[in-house]
Parts: structure tokens; sequence; C-alpha cells
């Protein structure tokens, strides 16, 4: 592969690209980068830079070399003083046509742009008159070369000489000439270190010395040089009698040893010493920090930041290295020097994956694997690693939360946290509703004398001597349903702990440092309050029976606490529910002192760490049963009315011009409501308390939530534009921004919450059946311009002790998570450790959610797109898929026993053993291991549900049974015996699970219940129509049904098959899909395979014959590496170039010579090769692109930016979406292939062309030549395809330039499409005037694209 070197002088670049060649890149030392303000300047704004690609480097030149296979490259060292005066000397290691290995070095002339070859004289070192200045090649017999070296050397390392790396150590001293430099008793460099499989050399040619040091047998993948010693006050090292260099080396199993190269004091290396250091994730390459510190990169496992310890460890004495396994490793002991401080994920190299659901298939959906997948949220497990490092990973979409403590209390109707005092930072009770009753849960110390009640043991949390007890609280009305409780500050009072109870009889004020209650009110004529809501501020607003709303607050009158009734109104139906939350309620940092306490209240500053603002409302939100809108009625009013200030109708507008259902109309209501300020990202101190006049200050955003019955969430910006009128000030209150999603089935409840220690402020917390946390992201710089709504679905996940064995979680791996309840909870006595941020933030900020049974306290992680969770094999996976129905993940992986024939030493002949091993979805435990035979090889595996016919199909259908197709895992192996090129034998095997005699999950045992033995690998295999499978042998494609007979279950091969390809690679079906559809009978039958060579064909299923035959193909050379089909037409394919391609067959031509020719519609360059596609998407249908995935356009979602900054008129746009495709890479890049339609593609083509256009691409290079498809021997511009990661870039955007894209594409105009009415006939078209796009509009199709993956 290519080979890379960098001049430690930094004078040039050396690149080993093609066979016979290197390429040096000149560096120019006197180049000095141009600042710029703005790094994504637009093309305009950098027409008069420099169009100089040069300007760093160098016009590159080729030289010929003679030596073919380069295994490593590098530069010599020169000795200080000498760097200005000797050319560079580029050193190879090469494999001669003979097998043995060499090092040479030859020098490369600048001046000339060639390389001087090692046995050419130097023309200045041959001449009579020695130019001072010039800078010449070191003499022949000085420059480096060494014959036959260790046959299995794979790197080289350049020794730095003495006194290399010192401050003053590049400066040439003014007494240094070119005869003291070419003197033959020294050295021009500081040698070379050879690394072989097993020994390790050091050699300088100028010196005439080699030091060989015999090693065990291993291979170097990656090195580090290591700093030297500290200086002493003499400026020198410690020890005076020697000089050691040290490296750290990284090998093929992972170990890591250190070499010390050990020279005297006149710079003649005297000896070499290795030794171990302990086990890490096998490097690609090394970093060494200081202090001990080393990064570990890999490209086949999770890289590592690592600290080499002065003493010796025991293995798993808290080391993390993941040794355990390995026996011995210093001295004979299970010991180690390396701690590994922390992982950095890797999911590279992807060898396959599946989609595992999320919740089990419970809800009578269909069994096929793909619309399963659509119907529910998915992860995707994936087969990474190789050796030692091989893993299964869990990667899955949406937020974790941890969950750190659970009881078992079902039947809770509300739930709120409570402090001892309104100024408190942590909460101390959470208390709870129940039909009839309230309970109240504390935060109890270890070491308070309080009487505790308590509910169970398993209350008691993890953490820092505290326990989550049931206590009671003098004055709350224990007896009956609370409908809202929480702490209050009213003004002027000298009582802090203040607390407001309501239930549906009356209102409660408590004093829990009086224990006792203060006061109540209870509506008129023994009236019941439905609804309730309060704030921080004292104001209260009750719903009752008929529609009456009354609004409260809470005085103090004579130093007495009462409530005073303000305003009431009656709105003629039945309220839904009420939030009274102010925007603004809270600012983490006062202004100044005053600002403390705003309320003239007395605070021990001691207890807290943060001080709140009190804010009151300026509006109430209700909702009406009965009624698909919303109010907000003002508080300010001095009247005794609650008036309306706006009325916000929910109904789309296709809604209003058709009649709606009861059921649609009652799915409409309202069910909650939430009133809250979002932040766009982390802000300031200054910028917290700066105040637009619209009530938004900085980078936050009043806005208002409705959760509707049907789990659909919408969401609208508020904004208040203040009046002066003649009697006093007046507000004028409008929504815009509308957007609405669907993110569940139940209705939902909507809870606000403080999640700081993730770096996201305020967030909301839709609970439900797919609970979602809904955050603010983008904006920034005080702005919220570019600000977005996110929506992340929740993923539990247990905290266990590692030294906790008899733990067992109340939620499983992939039990779907339900909350009916929820609340924040934030106290630091409850857990050992804050949480901490990447931003290096602490805070307790955790969520107590409930459903029907469970009570749960957990922290929610950071906020981000994907969650991975590694569970480590200690072998290579090579196979991986999910059987639905035993729960179980299949994976087929490499023996980690692997013997040798004869010596160990010779890794030639291998005997692997390799299995299956089988894993409880839930608990991922080892539930059974088949093994495979010697030299057998896993070369595919799915799950799937085959026909069985005969006799037991027969016995079905007496029983009734309309479908008599069975799960079964199907393996298909191949023989690899030594000495063959291509698999001669293999076989395919029927496996299947089944429970023990006492039912329980760890009882599963697989079973083999068929196998047929094939002449060939089988490669590939897909389930295909009418309960069978394809296989794809060797060059052969083969179908296969099983047959039963006498209650015994044979695989047979049916027909001829079909013959005709190089090697048969891939074969991929639609059986799933289409035998579902009504018209499945009518349809053809049809599967593609993917060649080796000849690229795509499709091939077509006969039943009346029992044959297959290829009718269409693709007579392009593509050497496919992955293949799907998108539908019966579209194919999708990916080749070792890196390149994606889409084919189309025509079977409606006229012609058959293009019925038999796929076209090509895509060219695609990604960058990384695909291993696997697979048909399916990470994010659930039903979200805001659901209705553009069933071909319905969202006509509810307006595309009005969130900051409304953008004048003009916003169009209704929508997605187009058709299919959705997985893809994953070697590299560890998991992505999505998503189909569009044509008015959506057109869109975003534009969108491309104008971003190509106006920004100026990082290094100056061009969108189109980046993505332009490179093949062996073709170079295409790319089509079909639109690059998704340039288009959600453009969020990311100043406004500058987004402004300046959309004019662009208004200019362009190719971004429009002419629309096709849904009610005229088919092939009509509704002209519309088209008007311009606005910013708003084109951000809000790229929120609504990113949500689709």
């Amino acid at each position: 592969g290519p080979v890379a070197a960098l001049d430690p002088c930094y004078k040039c670049i050396a690149l080993h690209l093609y066979e016979g060649f290197i390429t040096i890149l000149p560096i120019h030392k006197s180049y000095t980068t141009t600042t710029s303000s703005n790094p994504r300047a637009s093309a305009s704004a950098s027409s008069n830079a420099s169009s100089n690609v040069w300007e760093f480097l160098g016009p590159p030149f080729h030289s010929r070399i003679e030596e073919r296979d380069v295994y490593s490259m590098t530069f010599l060292i020169p000795k200080p003083g000498n760097e200005d005066k000797i050319m560079p000397q580029v050193a190879l290691l090469h494999q001669d046509s003979r097998g043995n290995q060499h090092v040479i070095a030859h020098s490369v002339d600048l001046m000339e742009k060639s390389l001087v070859m090692h046995g050419l004289v130097s023309p200045v070192s041959s001449s009579s008159s020695v130019n001072m200045s010039k800078v010449v090649a070191p003499l022949v017999q000085h420059r480096l070369k060494k014959s036959r070296v260790d046959g299995s050397s794979g790197l080289i390392i350049p020794v730095p000489p003495m006194g290399w790396g010192k401050e003053n150590s590049k400066m040439p001293s003014a007494s240094t000439s070119t005869s003291t430099m070419m003197d033959e008793n020294s050295s021009p460099t500081g040698g070379m270190v050879i690394l072989g499989q097993k020994q390790i050399t050091y050699h300088d040619t100028a010196l005439n010395l080699t030091k060989i040091l015999p090693i065990a047998n291993f291979i170097t993948t990656s090195f580090v040089h290591v700093h030297p010693l500290p200086l002493d006050k003499s400026g020198s090292n410690q020890q005076q009698d020697q000089d050691v260099v040290r490296y750290l080396l990284g090998d093929e199993d992972g170990k890591m040893h250190i070499l010390a190269v050990v020279r005297n004091m006149e710079g003649n290396v005297t000896g070499l010493h290795l030794d171990t250091l302990g086990v890490t994730n096998i490097s690609s390459s090394l970093v060494y920090l200081e202090k001990g510190l080393v990064f570990v990169g890999s490209h086949t496992a999770d890289s590592q930041l690592i600290q080499i310890l002065d003493e010796a460890v025991p293995v798993g004495n808290g080391t993390g290295d993941g040794s355990d396994s390995l026996g011995a490793l210093v001295d004979g002991k299970n010991v180690t020097y390396i701690n590994v401080l922390e992982e950095y994920t890797n999911l590279g190299p992807i060898v396959d994956f599946d989609l595992v659901p999320t919740c089990h298939n419970s809800l009578g959906l269909s069994n096929n694997h793909s619309n399963v997948n659509s119907n529910r949220q998915v992860m995707a497990v994936t087969a990474s690693g190789t050796e030692k490092d091989g893993t299964i990973r869990l990667v899955r979409n949406g937020i974790g939360m941890t969950e750190h403590a659970a009881v078992e209390l079902g039947g809770i109707k509300g739930m709120w946290n409570v402090r001892k005092s309104f100024w408190d930072v942590d909460d101390s009770y959470l208390i709870q509703s129940y039909v009839g009753e309230t309970r109240i849960l504390g935060v109890v110390s270890d070491d308070e004398d309080e009487v505790i009640e308590d509910v169970d043991d398993d209350e008691e949390s993890e953490g820092g001597g505290a326990t989550l007890a049931e206590v009671n609280i003098t004055g709350i009305d224990a007896a009956t349903s609370t409908l809202f409780v929480g702490n209050v500050c009213v003004d002027d009072c000298g009582d802090s702990s203040l607390m407001v109870q309501i239930t549906q009889r009356q209102i409660r004020l408590i004093s829990a440092d009086a224990s006792k209650c203060l006061v109540t009110w209870e509506p008129e004529k023994n009236g019941l309050i439905t609804v309730a809501s309060a704030n921080d501020a004292g104001q209260i607003v009750v719903a009752l029976r008929g529609g009456d709303l009354v609004y409260l607050q809470i005085v103090n009158e004579n130093e007495q606490c009462n409530f005073q009734r303000s305003s009431h109104c009656n709105l003629g139906k039945e309220i839904s529910c009420i939030d009274l939350n102010p925007f603004e309620s809270r600012m983490s940092i006062p202004n100044s002192e005053s600002e403390a306490a705003p309320m003239d209240m007395d605070i021990d500053k001691s207890e807290t760490t943060s001080v709140k603002s009190i804010v009151k409302s300026k509006i109430v939100a209700v909702g009406l049963w009965d009624d698909s809108s919303v109010h907000l009625l003002s508080l300010n009013n001095s009247t005794n009315s609650l008036e309306s200030v706006l009325h916000i109708d929910m109904a789309s507008e296709d809604s209003k011009n058709n009649e709606m259902t009861e059921n649609s109309a009652r799915q409409m209501m309202a069910r909650s409501l939430c009133l809250v300020t979002l932040d766009a990202s982390n802000v300031s101190m200054n910028r917290q308390r700066e105040q637009t006049e619209n009530g938004r200050g900085g980078d936050k955003l009043d806005m208002l939530m409705i959760g509707l019955g049907d789990g659909s969430l919408m969401s609208f910006v508020v904004k208040e534009n203040k009046f002066e009128g003649g009697e006093g000030d007046t507000s004028k209150w409008s929504v815009g921004s509308r957007k609405e999603v669907n993110i569940g089935t139940r209705a939902l409840n909507l809870v606000p919450f403080d999640n700081r220690a993730a770096d996201k402020g305020t967030c909301v917390l839709a609970t439900g059946d797919r609970p979602t946390v809904v955050y603010l992201s983008g904006g920034g710089s005080g702005s919220t311009k570019n600000a977005r709504l996110c929506y992340s679905n929740i993923h539990i996940s247990t905290n266990v002790d590692d030294d906790e064995e008899d733990v067992s979680s109340s939620t499983t791996l992939n039990d779907p998570l339900v909350v009916n309840i929820a609340s924040p909870f934030h106290s630091s006595l409850l857990f050992d450790t804050p949480y901490t941020s990447a931003t290096g933030k602490e805070g307790y900020y955790s969520l107590c959610i409930s459903d029907d049974s469970m009570l749960r306290l957990g922290m929610i992680d950071d906020i981000q797109k994907l969650h991975v969770t590694s569970h480590k094999l200690g072998m290579p996976p090579r196979r991986v898929t999910y059987d639905e129905s035993s729960r179980l993940v299949c994976v087929g992986c490499i023996e980690g026993g692997a013997t040798y024939n004869g010596d160990t030493s010779n890794r030639g002949d291998i005997n692997m053993g390799n299995c299956v091993k089988f894993f409880d979805a839930t608990s991922f435990e080892e539930i059974d291991c088949f093994h495979l035979g010697p030299y057998e090889m896993i070369m595919s595996m799915i799950s799937t549900k085959m026909k069985v016919t005969g006799e037991v199909s027969k016995s079905s259908e007496e029983k009734g049974d309309q479908d008599s197709r069975q799960p079964f895992l199907i393996i298909g192996t191949a023989y690899g015996m030594p000495g063959e090129n291509e698999p001669s034998r293999g076989r395919i095997i029927v496996l299947k699970c089944t429970s023990g005699n006492d039912k329980s999950a760890l009882s599963r045992k697989v079973q083999r219940v068929a196998e047929v033995q094939v002449k060939g690998g089988v490669f590939s295999i897909c389930p295909f129509y009418d309960g069978s499978i394809l296989a794809t042998i060797n060059s052969k494609t083969r179908m296969c049904k099983l047959v039963g007979d006498s209650g015994l279950i044979d695989l047979k091969i049916i027909g001829a098959g079909h013959h005709g390809h190089i090697m048969s690679l891939f074969v991929r079906s639609m059986s799933d899909e289409n035998e579902g559809l009504p018209d499945s009978a009518k349809r053809d039958q049809l599967a593609i395979i993917g060649d080796m060579v000849r690229s795509i064909s499709v091939v077509k299923y006969y039943p009346e014959y029992e044959t297959l035959e290829e009718i269409a193909r693709d007579f392009n050379q593509n050497w496919v590496t992955a293949v799907e089909m998108l539908t019966s037409d579209i194919y999708l394919g990916a080749e070792n170039f890196h390149n994606i391609f889409a084919l189309r067959r025509n079977p409606n031509s006229p012609s058959e010579e293009v019925r038999c020719r796929l076209d090509t519609v895509g060219l695609y360059n990604l960058g990384e090769m695909i291993n696997k596609f697979m048909r399916g998407s990470l994010v659930m249908a039903n979200n805001s692109c659901a209705a553009s995935m069933n071909n319905n356009p969202i006509e509810t979602i307006s595309n009005d930016s969130m900051d409304d900054q953008n004048k003009g008129e916003s169009h209704r746009l929508s997605l187009g979406i058709g299919s959705q495709t997985l893809y994953a890479t070697v590299d560890g890049s998991i992505g999505s292939v998503i189909g569009l339609d044509a008015r959506t593609a057109s869109f975003f083509l534009a969108l491309q062309r104008s971003m190509n256009r106006v920004i100026v691409p990082v290094g100056k290079l061009k969108h189109d030549a980046f993505r332009s498809y490179r093949g062996q021997r073709k170079h295409q511009s790319c089509r079909g395809f639109v690059d998704g990661d340039l288009i959600e870039s453009f969020c990311e955007l100043d406004l500058g330039l987004m402004e300046a894209i959309v004019a662009d594409m208004n200019k362009d105009g190719r971004w429009a499409k002419p629309l096709t009415s849904n009610k005229a006939k088919r092939g009509t078209v509704r002209n519309e005037t088209r008007k311009d796009l606005t910013v708003g509009d084109v951000i809000a199709m790229v929120e609504d694209m990113s949500m689709a993956h």
C-alpha cells in the first residue's frame, strides 16, 4: 500500500504510491499562513486570494528506484550541525524477487529535483574545490545499507544521534566544515533499527556497527519514540556513562514492549534490551504524551489512553487492560505495567451487522424481518474487531439513561420533586399520587435520627451515604390524591419551607419548618378541582367542573400567608390540562448580591451553589376537552376576568376542510401543556442576563409544547410584543414556527427538567411508550438564528457494580422503556460522584420515571446521536444475526484457541476451530456454542422462517395452520484446506433453538435439524419465496427447501440452479416484503447476485420448471463488496474502490436488449469500503417523517425558522422518502442511503450545487471531484446521489453564508418541480406560482431530513 515519510528537518515529504517510483514534495519553510476571521468564507469573498495550490508545498517530482516491494520508508536523522549540510536521507525496507529483505538509503537532491542513488558518487565530494554553502550527499561509504535482514521485517526506525532534540541541537556550528562532516571515522546519522519477527537489528554502515537482539516470535505493528529522561541541573542525564534511547513497540497480539537502545557517551550503540509492559488493544499507531501517558490508536478496536506504571500490578487489579486471559506477561508473573485510563469507541472494522428490535414482537406485527423493524425501534448489532479484540457492539439511536435504583411501585398517577427549603439545590422529597392516597419518599442520610418507615429494601440507592425511604410531612394530606405539589416563595415572608398541595377538594399551604398546614382554600359550593398548576412565585390556577378556571395568588397579609382569588373565567368546556410555568423562571447566576434574594429572603449561601430567580408568569396555557385548540390567558389584567390573548388551533388545513371523525377529533385534544424556555447551547453569564424586547435572552427560546392523545407532539415559538397604551403597558402574544412530530402511540405527558451536566440546559421529557427528550440545538453566540428542535429516544441501562455478583436489573437490555409519569430529582446524597459532562461540568441531574409497575431513578447521559455498548468476545467475529423467535444473538467467530500444525513459530498451516456462539439478547449471557469441523470457516449466516414440505406440512394443514413456516438459523460454511485457491466443499447447516424442561431462558439449547454437503463454499444465503432459501456456492446459485419425511427433516437442493458466474459472493431478494402484499402471487420471484468481477445480475425463478434464469445484468466490471435490492427494479451495489453505484432494470421496455441490461443511474464515491447493505433504519418510522415514509406529505409541518428572522412567505415543503438502507464499512462507519422522490431530490441537489458554488472547500478540493466515481480504469462524475453530510452542514453555517446559498438557489430555480395534486387525476399537473425560498424553508427541510436517519 501507500507509504509516506516526513523529513525530521522538515525539508520534504516522501511518498511511495506506485511500484518503482518515489514522489518527493518539497516543503517551503518560509511559508506563512494567512489568518482569516471566517475560515469558511464564501467564494466571492476569497476571489482575490492566490490560486497557487503549492504555497506550502513545492511542485512534486518523481524519481525512479530499483526497489520494487517497499514495506517501510523513513528519513534518517542527521547529527546536530549537519541538517543544512547534507541532503535528506530516505531509507527503504524492501524485498527482492527471491524473498530476501534489505535496507538501503538514497539522498534527496532538492536543488536538482532528483534522487542520488546509493551507489552514485556525489558530485561535490568528487570535486577538488568544495562549495561550503551547497548541500551535498554523504560519502558512499557512509550511506546506510544492510543486506539480508530478518526475512519477516516490517518496520524500520531511525535512531536520533547524540544531542538531537535539545534546543540548540539544530543550530549549525560556525566551525562546522564539509571536511569535518565527511570524516571517515564519523557517521552522518544516528543509524537504523530494523524490527523483525524473530530479531531486532541495529545497524550503522558508517561505523560498520551491527547489534542483534533475538526476540520471541511477534510482528510489530506500531512504535513511538519515548521522550528522553529529564535533565539534571548540569544539563545532562543523571547517568554519565551511557545514553539510552527508548521506543514503545506494539505487536499484533496487543502486547506493548519497551525497546532500549543503549550507547556510550561517544554515540556508539553497545546493546539492545526489550521488556514487555502489558497488553492493550491491538495498536495501529502510538503517541507518547508525557509522564508515562500514551495514546494507543487502533483501527481494529477502541483507541485507548494508558498510563505506564512505575511498579507492576497484578493483572485485573483495577488496571482494566483486559489481559486476564493472556497468562504470564512479565518475568513469568501475571502482572502488568499498564493502566487503561480511557477508551475511545471505534466500531471498525465492521465485518457484519444485523438489526435487533428493542421491543419484542408482542403486538401482532408482521413476522417479516423488514416489516418488524419498520414498526419498532431497533438497534444495530455489529461484528467488530479482529483477533483478541473481537467484540459485539450494540448501536442505539437516542439518549442513554443509567438506572441507579428501582423498586416495584405500581399505580402512580402523579409525581413531583420538593425541596426542604426553597433555596436548596438538592431535592429532599419525591411525592407520589395514587388513587385515593399520597405517598412521600424522602432522602434520609445515615446519621439522621428520623424515624423511617421502609417501603422496600430495594429502594436504597447505590451511592453516597443516603437512603430513599418513605417519610411523613406534617401538613400534607396523605389520605387523598394529589393534583399538584411544589415549593413556593412568598414575597416578604421569612419562611422558605413553604409548599403548596392541591387536591380535588382544597388547596393547602404547608410549612415544613412549622410542621403544619398554614391555610387552605376550597372551591365554592363544594366544587371539585379537576386540573391544577402552580409555580415558584405562588401563582395557582385550578380548573373546576363545568369549565370554570380560577386564578389565585399566595400573598403575605399582616405577616400571614393567605390565598387571594385574583380572577376567573368560564371557557364553556371541560378543561383537560393547564400549565403555569413562567418563561425564564430560573437564573443560574444572579447579576449581583441584591438579586440573590429577589424577595428579601434570608438565604444561607454556604449551603447553596446557585441562586434561583423568581419570575411571575404572565400567561397561562389551557387545553380543553372536545376541542382541538389551546388558549393563552393573560394573568396581568386588572379585572376579575381572565381574558384570552391568543387562540391556537391545532387542526391542520386539511382537517378543517374535511369532517373529522369522533376518534380523530378526540386524538387532537391536548393532554399535556408545557410553557418552557429552552437553551440553544451553553452560554456565559453575561449572555444569560441579556433580555430582548420579546422576552428572549441570548441563546434562549420561549416555547409552547402540546402533547396530544395519539402520541403527537406540537411545538410553537411564543413571542411577546409590548405596546404602551394609555392606561399602562399591554402585550400582544403570538406564536410561530409550528412543528409537529409523532413520537409514540400513547398520550404524552410533558415534563421540563435541567440537564446542565450534559451542557443542554433545560430539556423536555415527553413520556409514553417511546419516551423522548426534546432539546434545542444550534444557535450560539447569543442568538437563536440557527436553533432547531431535536428529538432523541431514551434507552435505559443498569449501573451494576463489578464487585457485586448477586445483582439483578429491573430492566433488561432489549425490553422497551415505557414511561407514564416522570419528575426531575436532584440529590448529591444519593450518588457517590456527580455526573461529569464532556466539558468537565458536574451535576446530580437525574430523573425519576414510573411505568405500570416500576419506579426508577437514573441519570441522563450526554445527549448525542448514537450510543454504543460493547461485549468482548476474545476472538474475531465473522458473522452475526439476530433470531427473533428465540431472542438470541448468533455470532459466528474464529475460535481463539486455534492450533498450529507442528512448530508454533510457523503460522502457515492453521487448524482453525470455528464456532457459532449464541447469546441471550437480554442479558448477553452465552447460551450455547455450536462447533464446526477442522478447517471449516463460517461464510454466511441468516435467521429466517422456512416452510417444511411433505408430511409435516400436511399435518399442519389438517390442524388448520395457515402458515406452516418455522424459524430456523441457516449457516453456510466452506472448508479452507491448505493449498486450495478456492474452497472445494462446504455445508449448509440448519439449526433450531429449543427450550429446556424448566422453560427458563438459560436452559435453551441449539439443535442441528438438517444439513447438506455442497461442492464449494457457501458464500451467501438469503430467504426466498414460498419458505425456501437461495445459496451461492462458488460460481453457482442453488435453491434449497426443507422436506419432512417420517418425522425427520432434510434439506434438499431443488432444481438445476444458475451457473455462469466467476465467484458468486452475494445474493439478495425481496421475498420478505413482497410475500405480505395482496398481489404477491402475481409478482415475479426475483433475486440479485453479486459476482466478484461481473458486478450484479438479476435472476428469476420459474416454479413450474424449478429453474433460475438470468434475465438482466450489469455489463460493467465491478468488484462488488456488497449488494442490496431497494425495489424489484432498483439495486444498490458497492465495490472495492470505495464507490457506490445504483442500477435500474427496465422490464417494460419493448426492446429485448434494454430489458436484459441494467442501467447505471447513480455513481458516488464514499471513500470507505462497504461490507454490507441492509434494508432498515435506526430511526422509527413514526417520527417527523412518518407521513413521508408512507408517501404522504407532512402538511402539518411549517418550515418557519425557530427565530423567525427571515422575512417573506414560507413554503409548505415536505419530504418524499422511499427506501431506507443501512450500510457498514471497514473503517467502522454506519451510514444510511435514503431514497428520495423527484421533488425532494431536485431540492437537495439544488442546495448541494449552491453550497458548492458559494462555500470555499477545505484545501480548495472541489466537492464534485471529491465525490466523483473513481475506478480502476474509469473516472466519472457523481450522479444520482446527494451528499447528506454536506447538506446537513447547512445548519452549521453563519447567516451570511446561508442567505448567499439560498439566493443562489432562487437564482438557479431548479429546486422547484411541478407538483402533482393528490386530488387531481393521474397524469395531470397542478401549476403553481413559485415564490422565492427563505433561509427558514431550507433549514426546515434539512432538519426534517436529519430526523429521517
